[in-house]
């Protein structure tokens, strides 16, 4: 009698009869992330290679090609491509938070704006309607009031892209091991994070300005001692500038990973500090120096293309104002460029925040992968998902 199994490769010697079960061992085998480490490759199909393929319907494929990154350690093409695939995990809700978030952080600034405005358009104004009077105005107060606009104009972008990034950092995560997007974990993510966040940002914004200040200061020491003028107070100076903005461009360096540290693996605020300074240490720095300083002038560079769009409008509008009017709806004038101008800036906000976000959580990732295996725990957890078995509230820490 016949035995109904067949060798890996042949084919059933009684030709025509019903197909028998395949050789054990033939079945797919379980499935591996893309990347995993010590991997044999494709899961195998239930036919070995060379025999006839199986009858009936299609067979289901069980490796994953939906990873927002590569579950294994990082170049940089592979980041910068994080970024850009970010956009398309759930544009509505990615875009969506970014809108939110810098439209209150954009109506606030744009009121402080204007209230900083509105001495030196009286001012204006005065003057064109009666040019040969002898109206002079306080510049004193103008300089105060357009200082105190700016400082709260850059705070309220600040606590912007913290609590942005708190939230596009959980979606960044839950794509990178194929997890559902759920909007609710996401805004759930940023109400529980986004202070310490915020405090987070606000700390370290404070921290660099100080070595900044201290650096001027210091060169600022023997100029008050000696009044007299000379060249090299002004070489020392620019001297102590510089090293003050290396100091704060330092400073931002090893502490770009504290908000995805601070979501990824539930620290206390003090916690992603100190994380983000372990993760930045010794020669890993360069790395982290280079790739997270490429993100952020490129970002820039996008911002600032957009919003000089809308800069460009605003002028020509505001000149068509001018010039139709006679250069009497001054005031017109300039609330149509004010207004233009911030819609240009929270455009360009919105839309290159989920690029930043992406890419430092990203980098963030392929230093843990490269320097703690971490890629072990994301495999791990991206089978969980895809087997159904993993914890929807959590992240791999």
């Amino acid at each position: 009698m016949s035995s109904p199994w067949t060798a890996p490769g042949q084919s059933d010697p009684a030709a025509g009869s019903a197909p028998g079960p395949t050789a054990p061992g033939t079945e797919p085998a379980a499935w591996d992330a893309p990347g995993a480490g010590g991997s044999a490759g494709p899961a195998p199909t239930g036919t070995a290679p060379g025999a006839p393929g199986p009858s009936g319907g299609p067979r289901r494929e069980l490796v994953r090609t939906d990873h927002l990154f590569p579950l294994r350690p990082l170049n940089l093409g592979e980041i910068l491509g994080a970024a850009l695939r970010i956009y398309r995990v759930n544009p509505r809700a990615v875009l969506g938070v970014a809108a939110i978030v810098y439209a209150i952080a954009t109506l606030l600034s744009t009121l402080a704006s204007g209230m900083s405005l509105v001495p030196m358009i009286g001012e204006i104004q005065v003057m064109l309607d009666d040019p040969t009077g002898d109206y002079v105005g306080d510049p004193l107060m103008g300089g105060v009031s357009t200082i105190i606009s700016s400082v709260v104009s850059g705070l309220l972008t600040l606590v912007a892209a913290a609590l942005v990034t708190v939230a596009l950092t959980r979606v960044t995560m839950d794509a990178a091991v194929g997890r559902p997007f759920a909007a609710a974990q996401m805004w759930q993510t940023m109400r529980r994070k986004g202070l310490a966040a915020v405090g987070m940002s606000l700390l370290i914004s404070l921290v660099s300005l100080l070595v900044l200040v201290l650096a001027v200061g210091v060169a600022m020491v023997p100029l008050l001692l000696d009044a007299s003028f000379s060249i090299w107070w002004v070489v020392l100076a620019l001297g102590a500038v510089g090293l003050g903005l290396l100091g704060m461009l330092y400073i931002w360096m090893r502490t770009v990973l504290a908000i995805p540290a601070l979501v990824i693996e539930d620290l206390g605020m003090f916690g992603a500090l100190r994380r983000s300074l372990q993760l930045s240490a010794g020669k890993r720095q360069w790395r982290i120096l280079g790739i997270a300083l490429l993100v952020f002038v490129l970002a820039t560079i996008a911002s600032h293309v957009i919003s000089s769009v809308f800069g460009t409008i605003a002028f020509v509008l505001y000149m068509a104002i001018l010039l139709l009017s006679g250069f009497e709806a001054f005031v017109l004038g300039i609330a149509v460029m004010t207004l233009l101008s911030m819609l240009g800036a929270y455009v360009g906000g919105l839309l290159v925040a989920p690029f930043i976000s992406a890419a430092y959580v990203a980098l963030y990732a392929d230093i843990r992968m490269r320097h703690e295996a971490w890629d072990v725990q994301l495999q791990r957890e991206s089978r969980q998902t895809w087997h159904g078995t993993s914890d929807p509230d959590g992240v791999a820490r």
